[in-house]
């Protein structure tokens, strides 16, 4: 029994995270990134006070929360019924390219373009909506549309910033103020989904 254990350990935990762990400390030294850099935490490097980048990483941290309930429902067993499952596969997945999206600065940086990401997250929203509206209706559509409604409006501040009669840092309170609203009504969605599903299957 005990082997049995230390076996999923290794294969499961040890093994993988040892192997990220290795990947990208040879990659940032191909990069010519110092190792020092790369293993400390951003706001020790830059010597930054603690509130620097609050929000933003409280945002990430609600993002993974979303990902990890839901992707966990969603093999954890519990949840027989199909097409409970397929949501919580989804909504999983897509809090976890949202989680990155906002944790690498993907399309902030233009690692990925823009629009495609935007475009993606619209197509993937509109899916949701329309594949499983039934199940949306009766885990909760009202905090359904208040996650995607305020996100929405977060994505629409941020593409048209430069035409509001506003200063920048207005535009921006406002924006990061509809996101990270929008990432809680998204945590509370799929964690009631999660419950729900589990719930349902007793």
């Amino acid at each position: 029994m005990q082997n049995h254990s230390l076996i999923n350990l290794l294969k499961i935990a040890v093994t993988p995270s040892l192997i990220v762990y290795i990947c990208i400390l040879v990659f940032t030294s191909a990069a010519g990134i110092e190792t020092g850099l790369v293993l400390r935490d951003l706001l020790q490097t830059c010597d930054y006070p603690i509130g620097v980048g609050m929000l933003s990483n409280l945002g990430i941290l609600l993002w993974a929360a979303a990902s990890a309930i839901t992707l966990f429902s969603s093999i954890s067993l519990l949840v027989q019924n199909r097409p409970y499952r397929k949501l919580l596969i989804i909504g999983g997945l897509l809090s976890l390219l949202l989680c990155l999206d906002d944790l690498f600065l993907l399309h902030d940086k233009q690692q990925i373009n823009q629009d495609i990401l935007y475009t993606a997250y619209i197509i993937l929203g509109l899916f949701l909506l329309l594949k499983f509206s039934k199940l949306i209706k009766e885990i909760d559509i009202i905090a359904f549309f208040a996650s995607t409604s305020l996100l929405a409006l977060s994505i629409i501040s941020d593409i048209f910033q430069d035409f509001f009669p506003i200063s920048y840092q207005t535009v921006q309170i406002i924006e990061e103020g509809f996101k990270f609203v929008g990432i809680a009504c998204w945590l509370y969605f799929w964690s009631k989904a999660s419950i729900k599903t589990i719930r349902y299957e007793k």
